[in-house]
């Protein structure tokens, strides 16, 4: 007689949307209202989210090896500071008491996984560290230079177009990979209990079933995060709050 063997149920993923390719103008304006709904909560984080960049950049202000890849690595790891904006999203649309102490207790929802995708987060940062080092330490044959004076001699100097091309396109595909896996990963564990595979894999389906607006939704966090940094990262006291509650919405949109 044989023995039945139980086999457990394949794992279950909540279903994605299709977003219209205009979708993240409608993101970024709910995001806009929610950060002025209490704009004190809300710009806390993004003065928090400043001063940590002017600290990192600060650190690696004397390490040409490392500025650039500084600038990139914060970046990756964006996606973690935002959890209490995106908590306090979660509280707009729940009509829940809404402040910069009720949004920090975002970890406890789901804390396990939260803190795994912090670890993975600071896991990609770190490699990118690393990769960056490498990369100038083989290919940059110039004098010893400053971190700004660095990054001009490379987009000058044609025999340095090589490293530039590579520098580029292994950062770019870094930041496809965490653009991919985050964009609604971080929002999702805020908003429900479920493990971190299950958020990932969810943040995968969504950037298959919509490649184009998310193409487009990560072009504008580019641009505007860009911007923040131009201003000396003045204006990353108003641009990150205002992508962490759109991005809240974006997940919303996106996933059932």
């Amino acid at each position: 007689m044989t023995e039945s063997v139980a086999v457990p149920p394949a794992p279950t993923f909540p279903k994605v949307r299709q977003v219209a390719l205009a979708a993240p103008l409608k993101w970024l304006g709910q995001g806009w209202h929610d950060l002025w709904r209490q704009p004190a909560a809300s710009l806390f984080y993004g003065i928090a989210i400043a001063v940590t960049g002017a600290v990192i950049l600060g650190v690696t202000a004397d390490l040409p090896y490392l500025f650039a890849a500084a600038i990139t690595g914060f970046l990756l790891v964006a996606p973690m500071l935002l959890a209490g904006l995106y908590e306090l999203s979660r509280r707009y649309l729940a009509n829940e008491p809404a402040s910069v102490f009720d949004s920090m207790v975002a970890w406890k929802h789901n804390p396990s996984a939260l803190v795994s995708f912090g670890l993975l987060s600071i896991l990609a940062g770190t490699a990118w560290q690393v990769l960056s080092v490498v990369i100038v330490a083989v290919f940059y044959k110039g004098r010893p230079l400053g971190p700004v004076g660095m990054m001009i001699e490379v987009l000058i100097n044609p025999a340095h177009y090589l490293m530039f091309f590579i520098y580029v396109s292994a950062g770019g595909l870094l930041a496809a990979v965490v653009f991919a896996l985050s964009v609604v990963s971080m929002p999702m564990l805020v908003d429900r209990r479920c493990d971190l595979l299950c958020a990932l894999a969810t943040s995968l389906n969504a950037v298959a079933e919509n490649p184009l607006p998310l193409a487009f939704w990560a072009l504008i966090i580019m641009l505007l995060t860009g911007f923040g940094f131009a201003t000396a990262l003045v204006g990353l006291v108003l641009v990150m709050p205002w992508l962490g509650h759109a991005s809240f919405h974006a997940y919303k949109d996106l996933v059932e």
